[in-house]
């Protein structure tokens, strides 16, 4: 696929001047237009139009480098068929299944960085309720190392209209992947009216509390079979439960077209949301040191 078919001038024109509030100190330019292809199939034609309309890069060895999340934000935004969009259409498939409650597993699947050390390999997973499992392996096993499960009801409690009110006030917020040194600043987001699920979320639990509301940052993953992806929003607390919210989101989800008008800003994605604590973790480490892991996910009805 070519970034031809779907690169709208039009639609990225209006897209680039969210992308460009980004500074320029914040950005890695490690991707070059080969890895560019491979992971977000935009080709040289396509990061040729992409650099003429103002995309920022950098001069490298063997031509021009670009920073991934630009990237990212370019193909999620504008390319229906992009990765980034597959994977939210599993969050849509999930919201429409029946009212019934659901129970879902979530495995951790990892293999040795290190493969052919003598001693076993020591593992520290992050689990619900900020808790830790520790577990051991041979060196070249791999595989699931551990399972947890989330019993996710389908319906929740009315927000009242304090919380209503504050929802309204991210309207103007459009969603943009941050890169990693802005994404959990609440001030930037409040500022330049962009941001992602960690920065939307921080300013809504800061603001909450500012005003006497409940409120908590959660962590965790999307329940969204076959694989859960990372994920963070906020949380209010309604006649005891906590009600899990993410109005931006949702707001990007319909101007995609992906999200029918059923599931406004105000409805909650808390059936396909699974808490694991209450700030960002690495889920898995080897030997106290992050690695690559994948988490399939199964859903049970009845749970």
């Amino acid at each position: 696929m070519t970034a031809e078919r779907w690169l709208d001038r039009h639609a990225l024109d209006a897209l680039l001047p969210l992308i460009l509030q980004v500074p320029h100190s914040h950005r890695r330019f490690d991707m070059d237009a080969a890895t560019a292809a491979a992971e977000y199939q935009i080709d040289g034609p396509g990061l040729d139009v992409l650099v003429a309309a103002g995309l920022p890069s950098a001069a490298g060895a063997d031509g021009l480098l670009f920073d991934a999340t630009d990237l990212r934000n370019i193909t999620t935004h504008l390319d229906p068929r992009s990765r980034g969009r597959k994977v939210l259409s599993w969050w849509i498939r999930e919201l429409g299944r029946p009212t019934a409650p659901a129970r879902y597993r979530m495995d951790y699947v990892a293999q040795c960085p290190e493969p052919g050390h003598d001693e076993p390999c020591r593992w520290r997973l992050a689990v619900p309720d900020d808790a830790w499992h520790e577990t051991t392996s041979a060196p070249d096993r791999g595989g699931v190392l551990h399972s947890v499960t989330f019993d996710r009801p389908r319906t929740w409690p009315e927000l009242p209209a304090a919380v209503l009110d504050l929802l309204a006030e991210t309207r103007h917020i459009r969603f943009l992947w941050l890169p990693e040194t802005l994404r959990a600043d609440s001030a930037f987001v409040r500022d330049t009216g962009i941001g992602d699920c960690v920065g939307v979320a921080h300013l809504l639990v800061e603001e909450a509390r500012s005003r006497g509301l409940t409120a908590r940052f959660s962590f965790g993953r999307s329940l969204t079979p076959p694989i859960s992806a990372s994920h963070s929003w906020a949380e209010f607390q309604v006649d005891g439960v906590w009600v899990p919210v993410d109005p931006v989101l949702l707001d990007a989800l319909g101007q995609w077209g992906m999200a029918g008008p059923e599931w406004h800003r105000d409805r909650s994605l808390g059936a396909i949301l699974g808490r694991v604590g209450a700030s960002w973790r690495d889920l898995v480490t080897h030997a106290g040191q992050p690695v690559f892991a994948r988490f399939p996910t199964y859903r049970d009805t009845g749970g």
